[in-house]
């Protein structure tokens, strides 16, 4: 994985980084608010899953598919209409908060930096891009077969989907009795692009210092990046109203 610097807070800066690397736009995003921070799938964050027996990939499994369970079990009155499959189950439980497997991305990089930028701790940030090995409609993902990433489109399910230009990964555990591997130690990961000077994967980390993530957030926030627009609904309005006002804004 290719680590590269924002050295200027403009947004400039960051499309020259995206650029610099071999695909550039025709990756997926997702931003985290702390660069310290590993590409890990939320299932495999649950420490020490409570379920007894089995190597830690079928506890995983186990876990996982409980809680899928259970969120069907108890929100199937306020579910959309939607065919029930392996991983159609499970990138809807991810979209409200059930820890899965699948990770969330976007097609838009100022949607990654504006989730990147958003929390004002003292800490950089990070946006990954990756490119795929491969792309799958839901229906048709339970394993990764040869590839090492693959990215699906999800259903629209509500209109965060299509405002946020959501995508989803999917990562089985690795192996079954080690921990975890989180996806930016892998030397394997990114589709193989052919480059001037050799093969190179499209796989990449752009830090955002402390210091211009205020500034930048506060470009994002000004051309319509916000909550308002990423969660589209009363929740988002007033998530935003929420932010602008403890950062001592004042409404326009």
């Amino acid at each position: 994985m290719q680590i590269v610097e924002m050295k200027d807070r403009s947004l400039s800066a960051l499309f020259s980084l995206i650029e610099s690397q071999p695909g550039d736009y025709r990756h997926i995003f997702r931003g985290q608010c702390n660069a310290e921070w590993g590409l890990v799938p939320s299932l495999y964050r649950v420490q020490n899953p409570a379920i007894g027996g089995g190597t830690l990939e079928q506890n995983y499994d186990y876990f996982e598919t409980a809680w899928v369970q259970r969120f069907f079990d108890e929100g199937l009155p306020y579910l959309p209409t939607l065919p029930r499959s392996y991983s159609n189950d499970r990138i809807l439980a991810q979209h409200f908060g059930v820890p899965t497997r699948f990770m969330d991305w976007s097609r838009d990089p100022l949607v990654a930096a504006f989730f990147a930028t958003e929390d004002q701790s003292d800490a950089d940030a990070a946006i990954f891009m990756i490119l795929p090995d491969a792309h799958y409609l839901p229906e048709q993902v339970k394993t990764l077969g040869p590839h090492k990433a693959i990215s699906v489109t999800p259903p629209a399910i509500d209109r965060r989907i299509p405002a946020q230009k959501s995508m989803f990964t999917f990562h089985p555990y690795g192996e079954p009795t080690a921990p975890f591997v989180p996806l930016d130690q892998r030397p394997d990961m990114g589709n193989r692009i052919t480059t001037t000077t050799g093969i190179a994967r499209g796989f990449a980390k752009i830090v955002i210092p402390m210091r211009i993530k205020r500034h930048l957030h506060g470009t994002l926030l000004s051309m319509g990046y916000d909550r308002r627009n990423l969660f589209p609904g009363l929740d988002g309005v007033g998530a935003d109203i929420g932010a602008r006002a403890r950062s001592g804004s004042m409404p326009h």
